[in-house]
């Protein structure tokens, strides 16, 4: 049973990594099969009047290999998939090895387009070269630095550029702007001082002390494998409102003893009371499924006498959280095209007005859903 759709400019058809449940013919319009990287789009075809989406399903393909977005209206016929491969299958079997082997080649073709894509992305940093670079500050600080007493890590960035540039391939300068945001987050410190053939010049940074290596390793792992992990590159995309949630949950176990698991205990009304005061927003279920949903697993526990408990790993919440920030770095190290070290880190106010319960954005008395989550409002009495 087919379906008619319309999509206007700029929607989204599907993600890569979306599972494909439909074979789409485009009727009318044109779309564009890509990769959405962020704020941007990488182009990989352009698709017409009378071309299909979703054909992989008959070499076997079970997720979509790139994004589809309407560049104009676009009206679109969508056959659900089980049915287009029983059509498949009930065609002579020479017309299957043709469409079979059109399907194989399409697959190929656009693995190759997007593997070259990839390559020519002019970014300062790409999303295939996060864990790289990020990768290459951590082996090489670890070969080349000298772990202190107070667990601190010490190396000279003269050695350590090179050995990175010389062993893991790593760009010197996407090097330096990657420790600059580690820096910038109060993960590292510059080291400055004289440079020996120029003693009555600038100073210049002379060691990099990392206060927490492993965090770095955690950063480059997560990331990794999100990134090459089909229908997850939602989990690498900063969100703002649950960064915000997290460090909160954080900031609320501060003073709390982790058990041996390394697992705090807090109580959660007072956690809803602090974000309630802070931020205007009730603290639900919503907001914990939205939290899980990137990754962020928490346990609500009763106990006896003590009421519900808000229950997770306290080393996981920082890593992930940390992970966030990067990653916000990075994507402004993208528009920039260099990492601002002068930023001034704006904390939003909370709303004096009437506000949604879900994200605390902005509304007004007439709406009927929040334009930020979508969230129904209570109408005003």
């Amino acid at each position: 049973m087919s379906n008619q759709k319309i999509y206007k400019k700029g929607e989204v058809l599907f993600k890569d990594g979306d599972k494909i449940t439909n074979v789409i013919f485009i009727q009318k319009g044109a779309v564009s099969q890509c990769l959405i990287r962020g704020k941007k789009n990488i182009d990989l075809f352009q698709l017409g009047i009378n071309q299909v989406l979703g054909e992989g399903v008959i070499a076997g393909q079970n997720t979509h290999a790139t994004a589809a977005v309407a560049t104009v209206e676009t009206a679109v016929l969508e056959i659900p998939a089980e049915i287009f491969k029983q059509q498949y299958e009930g065609a002579p079997q020479f017309l299957k090895m043709v469409i079979k082997s059109l399907a194989d080649r399409m697959k190929q073709a656009i693995s190759e387009v997007r593997s070259s894509r990839m390559e020519k992305d002019s970014s300062p940093c790409p999303d295939e070269a996060v864990p790289k670079v990020f990768g290459a500050i951590f082996f090489a600080g670890n070969h080349k630095g000298e772990k202190q007493k107070d667990g601190k890590l010490e190396v000279e960035w003269s050695v350590m550029k090179s050995y990175a540039h010389r062993v893991l391939g790593e760009s010197p300068k996407r090097l330096e702007q990657a420790i600059n945001i580690l820096v910038k987050l109060k993960l590292a410190e510059h080291v400055m001082g004289k440079a020996p053939e120029d003693p009555d010049g600038p100073d210049i940074v002379q060691q990099i002390i990392f206060y927490d290596i492993s965090v770095v390793e955690a950063f480059f792992e997560f990331f990794q494998y999100y990134f090459y992990k089909p229908g997850k590159g939602d989990l690498i995309k900063y969100d703002e409102f649950c960064a915000n949630l997290l460090e909160m949950f954080i900031k609320g176990a501060e003073g709390i003893v982790a058990d041996r698991f390394g697992v705090v205990s807090l109580d959660f009304s007072k956690v809803q009371e602090q974000i309630k005061n802070e931020t205007g927003i009730n603290l639900n279920n919503d907001h914990l499924l939205r939290l899980e949903q990137k990754g962020i697993m928490a346990k609500r526990r009763n106990v006896e006498g003590q009421g519900v408990k808000l229950e997770f790993e306290i080393k996981e919440y920082k890593n992930i959280f940390f992970t966030w920030k990067i990653i916000r770095e990075i994507d402004k190290w993208n528009e920039k095209g260099f990492v601002d070290m002068n930023e001034k880190e704006v904390k939003k106010k909370k709303n004096e007005g009437p506000v949604c319960p879900q994200c605390a954005s902005a509304t007004t008395p007439q709406q009927k859903f929040c334009g930020d989550c979508g969230a129904k409002l209570v109408a005003a009495a």
